[in-house]
């Protein structure tokens, strides 16, 4: 046991000297059991009451140990002190003592009496507090965990020693908020500890388009009883929750947006933004279609309206197409043609004088387009009164040629009023007429005339003259010519052949001299009364007839075998009579008129691909001898009563009438300049 000497500084509190002391006392203080936190030692003087005391820290370890104090009485005490020793669990101020130890000391001036104090308490479990039966405030001094100022346990152990329950202490049973202020009640934790026994809050995220799942860029909102609607616990990886389509694992559709929430953006159409070919043939982008699930073209240009121009005027007409090029040849940027049928009307037309609404403004020509009076069919007597003028031609405005019987020729140039018959050596052969007339404007007008009588002749205007070229014994019916690898070709029917009856001929004139100049066709064709074309590639012949029979014949020229073939129309077509007059506009237009026949009058169109009837007024049983035409809706037909007919692709109806004369050929260039062959020497003119 060690003893530690201390001097209680007993003179000094009262400010004796040490002579006139009336003594000392040596304490020594024992104590056993326990360590106590503090000793207070106290001297009390027996005669006058006072007292004075000091604290000293307990010394030892916590089976005991002791100390020893000096005590010097101050001067005015008496000899009589009692030395009490109290041990304090912790400090000298806290408390009461849990053991004391007094003793009554008999004091001698000038020595020191020795005085022992003995100090015995239980801490058997050394936690510096003495066992409630020994004096102390240790409530189970088996238990260094268990006194006064321990923590209290929820164990259902006093452990502070405060004789409060763990219920009424820690409040057990009373509410409580745990987490995320999840309400609960306060209890019992597995390792004594308090715990808020309330249920673990649940992190849900806002699923607005309810396709479970999450929005990714919200905030969790914890939820302590149950996940309200709207919410879900998770997955938050929906990168657009106002779109239930709009989610992981959804289609990745073509729209610009990231379906699948991948951070990409249709993915799956790589073709986005490739150049392509759009409608119309317009350049363009692969873009998304309507549908989401392909790709379409969409065009970068705006294509242009594409209308059908029938008539060649540069002006369509009917719906347009859409295109970035031209559909084809036939196809035209302006639209609203009042009459596509005829090229000479269209808007912005110059008015001719023909009786219609040629600038599509609704209103025909004026007074001061037409001679006074209105338009009308003119006669010229050229020739003399007996004269037949039996053809016609005119290719350029003030420039025709026509012929007829007796070997008679006429010839009109630009700036003159008056047709010229004085050319000589055109003889048409013995008792013939000058069937045909061709004239060539691309060398000067120089004309090419066939006869009834066999002769084939060429005037040429620069030596006023006719030449004889050939002579054959067949009947010239019909001449055209055009060029064909840079030669000119004139082809021509006959509507005999001896010595074979009923037959024609059809032969090719090179416009050179002597006889080699002339090619017959090898194919057998009926009797032909005319024949036209533009080129080898359209070119018709008509006519037919067998005997006792007034049925009709077309041939198409084949520019393969360079030989005619029959088009059939005497077995396609029933009831038409003999054909007189053919007419080409184009490579898909062409018109044909003849004899009435089976209670009709005879006029067929050709479209392209066959020829078939067009309805004709009945009012006249006609012999339909001529056809010029300049459009689907610009066809002019002669009779040999003396009537013309006009179709302006609505009806046809009779626009001149001199039933005096026979009509025999119709030319013209334009619905304002048109010519008639006729008899009583007539040339008939619709005046420009």
């Amino acid at each position: 046991m060690r003893r530690i000497l201390v001097l209680i500084p007993l003179l000094a509190l009262v400010g004796c000297k040490k002579d006139e002391s009336p003594g000392a006392v040596k304490v020594t203080v024992n104590y056993s059991g326990f360590l106590p936190g503090c000793v207070l030692v106290k001297a009390r003087d027996e005669g006058s009451g006072k007292e004075l005391a000091t604290p000293v820290p307990g010394k030892g370890d916590r089976t005991g140990g002791s100390l020893v104090a000096a005590v010097i009485a101050p001067s005015g005490w008496g000899s009589s002190v009692r030395v009490e020793a109290q041990a304090h669990e912790q400090g000298c101020d806290a408390g009461s003592p849990v053991v004391s130890s007094t003793s009554l000391v008999t004091l001698t001036p000038g020595e020191s009496v020795p005085v022992t104090l003995s100090l015995q308490a239980r801490d058997l479990d050394g936690d510096g507090f003495v066992d409630v039966l020994s004096g102390g405030t240790d409530c189970n001094d088996a238990s260094a965990a268990v006194h006064p100022g321990a923590e209290e346990r929820c164990n259902d152990v006093d452990d502070n020693c405060n004789g409060q329950s763990d219920e009424v202490e820690l409040r057990l049973g009373q509410s409580c908020t745990e987490g995320e202020n999840c309400p609960g009640t306060r209890a019992c934790g597995v390792d004594g500890s308090v715990v808020c026994n309330a249920p673990d809050a649940v992190y849900a995220y806002p699923d607005q388009d309810q396709d479970g799942r999450g929005d990714m860029n919200a905030t969790p909102r914890a939820f302590c009883t149950g996940i309200e609607p709207g919410y879900v616990p998770g997955p938050a990886d929906d990168c657009d929750d106002t779109n239930a389509s709009i989610r992981p694992g959804a289609q990745e559709l073509c729209n610009g947006v990231d379906d699948n929430c991948d951070g990409n953006i249709d993915e799956t159409f790589p073709q986005l933004g490739d150049a392509c070919e759009a409608a119309g043939q317009c350049p363009g982008v692969q873009v998304c279609d309507p549908s989401g699930i392909a790709t379409m073209c969409e065009a970068t240009v705006s294509p242009s309206d594409w209308y059908v121009d029938a008539d060649g005027d540069g002006v369509g007409s009917g719906s347009a197409t859409q295109s970035c090029v031209s559909p084809g040849a036939t196809y035209v940027n302006l639209g609203n043609d009042c009459n596509d049928g005829n090229p000479f009307t269209h808007p912005g037309a110059e008015e001719i004088c023909d009786g219609l609404d040629n600038d599509c403004d609704g209103n025909p020509e004026g007074p001061e387009v037409c001679p006074s009076g209105g338009p009308t069919f003119v006669a010229r007597t050229v020739g003399a009164t007996d004269q037949q003028w039996r053809s016609i031609f005119t290719q350029t405005p003030g420039d025709v040629t026509a012929v007829g019987s007796s070997g008679n020729k006429a010839v009109l140039v630009p700036g003159s009023s008056t047709f010229d018959t004085s050319a000589s050596g055109c003889s048409s052969g013995s008792g013939g007429n000058w069937n045909a007339v061709w004239a060539d404007m691309e060398n000067g007008g120089r004309g090419y005339f066939g006869s009834s009588g066999g002769r084939l002749s060429i005037l040429d205007r620069s030596e006023n003259a006719c030449t004889e070229m050939v002579t054959m014994s067949r009947a010239t019916q019909g001449l055209v010519g055009f060029r064909h690898e840079g030669t000119l070709e004139i082809h021509g029917v006959t509507s005999n052949n001896p010595p074979t009856i009923n037959q024609g001929a059809t032969f090719i004139w090179n416009g050179g001299s002597g006889t080699g100049a002339l090619t017959f066709g090898t194919t057998d064709v009926g009797p032909l009364y005319d024949i036209h074309g533009r080129s080898r590639a359209t070119l018709f012949a008509v006519g037919g007839y067998e005997t006792g029979s007034t049925r009709p014949r077309i041939y198409r020229f084949n520019i393969g075998s360079g030989q005619w073939q029959s088009l059939g129309v005497q077995d396609s077509i029933s009831g038409l009579g003999r054909l007189r007059g053919v007419w080409v506009v184009n490579d898909t237009l062409a018109f044909a008129v003849g004899e009435f026949a089976s209670g009709a009058n005879s006029v067929v169109r050709w479209n392209g691909v066959t020829w078939s009837r067009m309805a004709f007024p009945t009012t006249h049983n006609e012999t339909l001898t001529s056809v010029v035409a300049f459009g689907a809706s610009s066809v002019y037909v002669t009779a040999e009563g003396g009537r013309v007919y006009r179709y302006d692709g609505q009806q046809w109806q009779i626009i001149f009438e001199d039933n005096d004369r026979h009509f025999h050929d119709i030319a013209g260039t334009s619905p304002a300049d048109l010519w008639i062959a006729a008899d009583g020497g007539q040339i008939f003119h619709w005046p420009q």
